[in-house]
């Protein structure tokens, strides 16, 4: 038999898989409101806008690339002693903007403002200066009233807070006027340039704490002990004096001057302790200042004896050496002796005190330190690409300040709800919230008038505190507006920014005005600012074990998440402790393994949104990789379409598009 023939065979075409195209629709409109309630009140207006935070953003490209530019200094520029490391020098800059600030603000008179803000705007490196002196607002606004030498500074803050939105934005993007460099060369005797001014600021003049005595102490020197350095020390060049200036002895005569000073008035707050007369309920309480000094001076040995005149004590100059004498001229021992009348040793409230003491500046806070803290927050930004010239210009695109303005007054809304609570703030919210500080006293006014007591601005929170403190604040706002706090930032489809804006998935009855618009660069926004955050080194064992501890429980959390089915559904609400790494890292519940989860360095054109490690962001294996979703996983696995090993059109090998 011979065998069947074989069936003949017909070609088919291969069924098409249907790629979704790029969303090219218009985004849905986002309901900004016009008015804000916060606590029992309402506004009539936000208290910033879009335009602002533009100027802002400005400012802070501004001092992004400032920073590039120093750490790229060569030596050929001659200047003596200049560090090799990047970091290093930029230290040695900011401290030479420091320098330049104080002799602008020592110059700086009431009067000047006169001439407008176009002549009188200093340098960007003095700006930036000034910047993170006014995000110490607690500290800005009570030296203000100290201080007589900064009643020019205050009114000159005045013309900079008004010109927010409007002409501050013209300023920084045009060259500096010839008016306005020779303002400030007539006002300080330095180069406009900062790079050429660093060539020209060799020493700085300092008084003797001991007898007064002007020594010229150099900013840099080999050994690593000019007035820039850490480990700075000079010798009286008096011979019969010959003492050794260091900065706690600096500091020493700072504070024993602001000890033996008084008002005969008894009106004014020129003679008071720093961090003694600004309170959350009273942003000038000179009783409570009087009370506070008066305690620390009233042991026998610390009261103020008679003077040589009958009838009189001894002169506040005379009464300021015999404090030094009392204390052996060190810092610590005279310390010692102010606490002893005070309660539980002053507590808090001596550190505070103490921390405005420490060194020879006019300012109540270490402005070097102040602009390093901020610089982790400008770098977020830069690296978002928020401040890129032109990145909000669209209407459509402007929605991304809109909801950093809504979420900024809801988290006024919240600390009002809640006054003894701790709340840490994310990268939109904060960017809001800085912009609110840079107008002083309409942020006094508003804080106190909506929150019902002034809302400091802590600089300075050692990282542990900020790491749970964030899970509070997280909580707290899901609990109060039924929306979560902090969301991912996996970049969508489309080729413009406002392209990719459309909402988050599901319906909600809670505010509009709180669910972000699903933007790459947003979402990633709203992850924690942790530019206050400070390591604890004095207690550095502490910190570390409670790291270990936190990551312990986020793990088991986790873990027993993932038994119960929950993980699939939710966003990566939970972070990593770690808050002192140039971006945060966060963990996301659908894994038991940390990943190193990027949030910033993606964004548009970097290295994916969210994450480049095993998995931050998803529930599959590696979510929010190089280009898009990442490499094997995504966040919502029941919105996806699988499509593997296609590289355009924003998926990554094994990943997937997230439906919108």
């Amino acid at each position: 038999m011979e065998p069947a023939p074989p069936p003949s065979y017909t070609s088919v075409d291969p069924p098409s898989i249907d790629v979704p195209a790029r969303a090219t629709e218009a985004p849905p409109a986002y309901s900004f409101p016009e008015r804000f309630t916060i606590g029992s009140g309402r506004t009539t207006e936000p208290f910033v806008n879009a335009s602002q935070l533009k100027d802002h953003l400005a400012l802070l490209h501004a001092f992004a690339e400032l920073k590039l530019s120093a750490e790229a200094m060569g030596t050929d520029l001659g200047i003596p002693h200049l560090p090799t490391e990047k970091e290093e020098r930029w230290v040695f800059f900011v401290g030479l903007a420091v320098e330049r600030f104080e002799k602008w603000c020592r110059a700086l008179q009431p009067s000047h403002s006169e001439k407008g803000l176009a002549t009188i705007l200093p340098p960007i490196d003095v700006i930036m200066v000034w910047h993170a002196y006014l995000l110490n607002p607690g500290w800005y606004a009570e030296d203000g009233k100290r201080i007589e030498a900064f009643k020019g500074l205050l009114q000159a803050g005045e013309a900079f807070g008004a010109a927010l939105g409007g002409e501050l934005g013209e300023l920084l993007a045009a060259e500096p006027s010839q008016r306005r460099i020779d303002n400030w060369v007539q006002m300080t005797a330095t180069s406009f340039d900062p790079f050429k001014a660093a060539t020209e600021m060799v020493t700085r003049d300092i008084a003797c704490p001991k007898c007064r005595s002007v020594v010229y102490a150099p900013y840099m020197t080999a050994e690593a002990t000019g007035y820039l350095q850490q480990n700075f020390t000079i010798k009286c060049t008096k011979t019969e004096c010959n003492f050794d200036i260091t900065r706690d002895t600096l500091a020493l005569r700072k504070l024993v001057k602001d000890l033996a000073r008084t008002d005969a008035s008894g009106k004014k707050a020129t003679d008071m302790l720093a961090g003694t007369i600004h309170t959350a309920t009273n942003v000038q309480d000179l009783t409570r200042g009087r009370i506070v000094k008066g305690t620390m001076l009233s042991s026998f040995t610390l009261k103020r004896p008679a003077g040589q005149t009958p009838g009189k004590l001894m002169s506040d100059f005379a009464y300021g050496d015999l404090l030094m004498q009392l204390g052996q001229y060190q810092l610590p021992k005279l310390r010692s002796q102010l606490t002893l009348k005070m309660k539980a040793g002053g507590g808090k409230l001596m550190g505070r005190i103490m921390s405005a003491y420490v060194d020879d500046k006019m300012f109540s806070v270490e402005l070097v330190g102040a602009v390093l803290r901020q610089g982790s927050f400008v770098t977020k930004m830069y690296d978002l690409q928020w401040t890129r010239p032109g990145f909000f210009d669209s209407t459509e695109d402007e929605v991304a300040l809109q909801h950093s303005i809504a979420r900024y007054h809801a988290f006024l809304d919240l600390m009002s709800s809640s006054p003894a609570s701790f709340f840490v703030p994310t990268l939109d919210i904060d960017l809001a919230w800085h912009t609110h500080q840079l107008m002083a006293s309409n942020y006094t006014r508003d804080t106190v008038g909506f929150v019902g007591r002034f809302i400091d601005h802590d600089d300075k929170v050692e990282e542990s505190q900020l790491a749970s403190s964030f899970d509070i604040t997280c909580r707290a706002w899901k609990n109060r507006f039924g929306v979560q706090y902090t969301h991912c930032g996996c970049p969508l489809p489309g080729q413009t920014i406002g392209q990719r804006l459309s909402r988050l998935v599901g319906q909600t009855t809670n505010p509009s005005y709180l669910i972000p618009p699903n933007r790459d660069t947003l979402l990633a926004a709203t992850h924690p600012s942790d530019h206050n955050a400070v390591f604890a080194f004095h207690h550095k064992a502490a910190s570390e074990a409670a790291q270990r501890r936190r990551r312990e429980k986020i793990a088991k959390r986790a873990q027993r998440e993932l038994k119960e089915g929950k993980a699939g559904g939710r966003r990566g609400l939970a972070h990593d402790p770690a808050f002192l790494v140039p971006v945060p890292m966060y963990y996301a519940a659908g894994f038991a393994g940390l990943g190193a989860g990027n949030i910033v360095n993606g964004g548009i054109g970097g290295f994916g949104g969210c994450a480049v490690g095993a998995g931050a962001c998803g529930v599959g294996g590696a979510a929010c990789g190089a280009t898009g979703c990442g490499g094997g996983g995504c966040e919502f696995p029941h919105f996806c379409i699988p499509y593997p090993s296609l590289y355009s059109n924003g998926l990554s090998s094994r990943g997937c598009w997230r439906r919108v």
